[in-house]
């Protein structure tokens, strides 16, 4: 996403690097609280648990292994730790996908992803509303807003979007040089950073026209389903083509191949129990000699499934934090079935969790209030351009959002 938190790799590089993270869904609350601050393995697992403690140790060796966490010290013998010694890591980066890794992948699994995120972000944001109902100490900051740009405008505000997401976790370094000094405790903070192109009816993807309901729901979870995505080339290879035609085993082989046509049927396999694929219809005749062939289409999230706002609490019916709240939902949702969503690769979604202090939630604060300054600058500009140019304006919609944590307790699957 931002410059300032670019990885050496290229984007291909990239995409198996976070395979290694996303693989277990375990490793990804790893590499996120230890973005945050050090930890051992036996102190990560006293406060999340995870299974059992060779389960930890294991899952941070192998981390550690590929270059996500590095040893910051040693501690021991001696104290609560009988005698052994205790290693401290840190995580060297968050699990993000930078814009170019992002655009790599297929539509459906784009698609996939940030339903799956937005199914993550949206009890957080009902639960910060709730609290703050509750609470009138709890900070939050919530918006929905949509703003009219051109091309340019639209570049313009998603640079700026990658570097308001890089200053959060500049913020979080600064919090904790501060903290060493004053003693002060740090507190997490929920930021969330949308923007996508509106929903518009007249505007269709030729992609999503081709992808079915998948027909049930996955038995793996969404990180492990990804994982081999992001890993295989081969494999993303596949459903790249089952985004744009329908395709056999056979004919992927004869066309592309790649790999032996067993080693071919075996992806197909487990893209298909991952439910990035579903079953089409047989074709008869043919090279194929008279035998029936089964054919494939990638598959799209059941999004209508999912309601975030059902059963809202009384305290806040009526308000106008979740009057936005249920505004912001229903465009990110329309977006999607509508197709609009995803139908840039240069959208934005992104959930930060950061350990702040008083100064650095002030200056997360300042930041997402001088963000919503320049979009709004920029649509000015934006449209002055358009009156010359002639250039048919793009809606974007706007999702802004910070507040506390109040999720902090969370075990590690």
């Amino acid at each position: 996403m931002a410059a300032r938190l670019a990885t050496r790799n290229d984007a291909r590089g990239r995409l198996r690097r976070l395979a290694v993270v996303f693989s277990v869904e375990l490793r990804i609350k790893i590499v996120v609280e230890l973005y945050m601050r050090e930890m051992s393995a036996r102190q990560f697992f006293r406060e999340f648990g995870g299974g059992t403690p060779s389960r930890i140790s294991q899952n941070f060796r192998t981390l550690a292994e590929h270059g996500w966490l590095r040893l910051v010290h040693r501690e021991g013998p001696g104290g609560d730790r009988r005698g052994g010694v205790e290693n401290f890591y840190r995580a060297a980066e968050p699990p993000f996908m930078d814009a170019e890794s992002w655009g790599l992948l297929p539509y459906s699994v784009r698609v996939g992803s940030s339903w799956n995120l937005f199914r993550q972000v949206a009890p957080r944001l009902r639960m910060g509303l709730e609290v703050s109902s509750k609470d009138a100490s709890h900070k939050r900051e919530l918006s929905c807003t949509t703003f009219s740009l051109d091309e340019e405008g639209w570049r313009r505000a998603i640079a700026v979007f990658d570097e308001r997401f890089a200053g959060l976790y500049e913020e979080q370094e600064d919090a904790q040089r501060r903290a060493g000094l004053t003693g002060e405790t740090l507190s997490r903070a929920d930021v969330f950073l949308i923007a996508f192109q509106s929903p518009n009816s007249g505007l269709q993807l030729v992609a999503d026209d081709l992808l079915v309901d998948a027909p049930q729901e996955a038995l793996l979870g969404f990180p492990e389903r990804l994982a081999p995505i992001l890993g295989d080339d081969l494999q993303l290879e596949i459903l790249s083509e089952l985004n744009h035609r329908e395709m056999s085993v056979t004919q992927f082989h004869r066309e592309l191949g790649g790999a032996s046509r067993p080693g071919i049927s075996r992806r197909f396999k487990r893209l298909e129990y991952g439910n990035w694929v579903a079953r089409a219809k047989r074709k008869t005749g043919g090279e194929r000699r008279g035998t029936k062939e089964q054919f494939y289409r990638a598959t799209k999230p059941a999004i209508e499934s999912y309601d975030p706002c059902a059963d809202p609490p009384k305290a806040l019916r009526g308000a106008e934090s979740w009057n936005t709240f249920e505004r912001l939902c229903a465009s990110i949702k329309e977006a999607m079935v509508s197709a609009t969503f995803d139908a840039r690769a240069d959208r934005y979604l992104a959930w930060s969790l950061v350990r702040l202090d008083k100064q650095g939630w002030e200056g997360v604060i300042a930041g997402v209030e001088a963000l919503f300054e320049f979009l709004k600058q920029e649509q000015k500009r934006a449209m002055l351009r358009v009156t010359k140019s002639g250039e048919k304006p793009i809606t974007m919609t706007v999702g802004l959002a910070a507040n506390e944590a109040v999720m902090d307790g969370i075990k590690a699957p």
